[in-house]
Parts: structure tokens; C-alpha cells; sequence
């Protein structure tokens, strides 16, 4: 029974080995990508401390004259200086369509128009833009209703806003901080194409084989004898 329960213990040590080099490497990158989730801060990777108050504008309603047939969430809010727009949710696809007070679809912002934008709602100095119309998988305004305009500092491109250009909202600020976030929060749940599964089949995989890791690990010390022990 002894040289029958070694040779299980020897059998053991080996697959936790070999389990143990399959999954190192992911162990490491869940590692690093949890200490830097720990450690930065969520509104700087959001880029929310360049954001400034949204600026008040006083409503006349007398002046909203279209039918709304039916709608889940209906939002009157300034785009520009002295201009509303009205935004209606459809009920069935969930998308917002931008009108004006008497009912007419909103004219997209200009380039001039949407750099003032980001002036009046951020402390970012934008001069840039550039029509963004397709996003790949893993864009960093993946998400977002298209078209967009994209504005930054040419002197800072890396600090970039995205406006919707029908509502005039600040849709996404990215940065450095932001980008890192992105990269690190792709390995970390093993999704490399959209970045947005956390139920992969990868992901899946890793976790079993790391718990199976971890199992034999705690098996192999409580069954080694502790001169064994003493020894290694």
C-alpha cells in the first residue's frame, strides 16, 4: 500500500507540473492585470476629470410643437448655446432618434461645431476632428452609435473625445490610462477579438485548469510527509 500510494503521490506531482506550466503563464497575466485594475483609478481611465458641469440652458416650452406617438424615455437637453434637441427612444430597437423642438431631425454638428462642444464640456483644448463612420471589433469607441466625430489636441493626439454629433454629447474620452485598461482587460478575460465576453471558451479552460492546479498543489502538501517536507 506505501509504494502504491508514492507512486500516486509521484504521478500527482508530475500532472501538477505540467498544469502548473500550461497555466503560469495566464496566472501571470491575470496577476498583473488585477494589480493594475487595484491600483488606477477607475475616473482616470474614464477620463472623467476632464469633464466640466454640462451647461444649464432655460426651456420655453411653447415652443415644442411635434406628436410623439410612443416612446420609453423622452430627453430635451442644449447641444449648442441657444439650441435644444429632443431625444426619443424607440421602444423597440432602443435607439434615440435627435429632433428638433418642432419635430425635425437634428442637422449633424460641423467640425467647428463639435470642436466648440468639446471646449464648453471638457478642459481639453481640441483644434483636431476627423468623421469616424466604421469601427472595427476592438475601436476604441466600439459601442457607440456611428457616425461620430473624434477631436483632440494636435498636440496631445493621444487625449481624444468622441461626439455624438446629433445630440452634441461627450460619448468617450480616451487616454493612455484608458487604452492600457483596455489592452490589459483583453487578457485578463482571454477575449482578443471585441474585448467584451467574459464567458469564453478559453477563459473557461484557465479557470479549470488553474483550480485543478491550485487542488493539487494543496493535495500534494497535506500528503507528503513532513520529514518529506523538512527535506525539500
Amino acid at each position: 500500500m506505501k509504494s502504491g500510494s508514492l507512486l500516486w503521490q509521484r504521478r500527482l506531482r508530475v500532472w501538477h507540473r505540467r498544469l502548473a506550466i500550461i497555466t503560469a503563464v495566464q496566472l501571470l497575466l491575470w496577476t498583473i492585470s488585477g494589480v493594475y485594475f487595484a491600483f488606477i483609478d477607475i475616473k482616470e481611465v474614464r477620463g472623467e476629470p476632464h469633464r466640466l458641469a454640462l451647461p444649464t440652458q432655460t426651456i420655453d416650452l411653447s415652443q415644442f410643437d411635434f406628436p410623439i406617438t410612443e416612446t420609453s424615455q423622452l430627453t430635451v437637453k442644449p447641444r449648442l448655446k441657444d439650441e435644444l434637441v429632443v431625444g426619443i427612444v424607440d421602444s423597440e430597437t432602443g435607439i434615440t432618434d435627435w429632433l428638433t423642438p418642432q419635430g425635425m431631425p437634428v442637422e449633424p454638428l460641423t467640425s467647428e461645431q463639435a470642436i466648440a462642444v468639446v471646449w464648453d464640456k471638457t478642459d481639453i483644448a481640441a483644434d483636431v476632428t476627423e468623421w469616424v463612420t466604421t469601427a472595427s471589433e476592438a475601436a476604441e469607441y466600439r459601442g457607440r452609435q456611428l457616425p461620430l466625430w473624434r477631436a483632440f489636441d494636435v498636440d496631445e493626439p493621444s487625449l481624444r473625445v468622441y461626439v455624438d454629433p446629433r445630440s452634441g454629447d461627450i460619448v468617450a474620452i480616451r487616454n493612455t490610462a484608458w487604452r492600457a485598461w483596455d489592452f490589459l482587460w483583453m487578457l485578463h478575460i482571454m477575449d482578443y477579438d471585441d474585448r467584451d465576453d467574459i464567458g469564453t471558451w478559453l477563459l473557461k479552460l484557465f479557470s479549470l485548469l488553474a483550480l485543478l492546479t491550485a487542488i493539487a498543489g494543496i493535495v500534494l502538501y497535506v500528503l507528503i510527509p513532513r520529514r518529506a517536507k523538512s527535506r525539500v
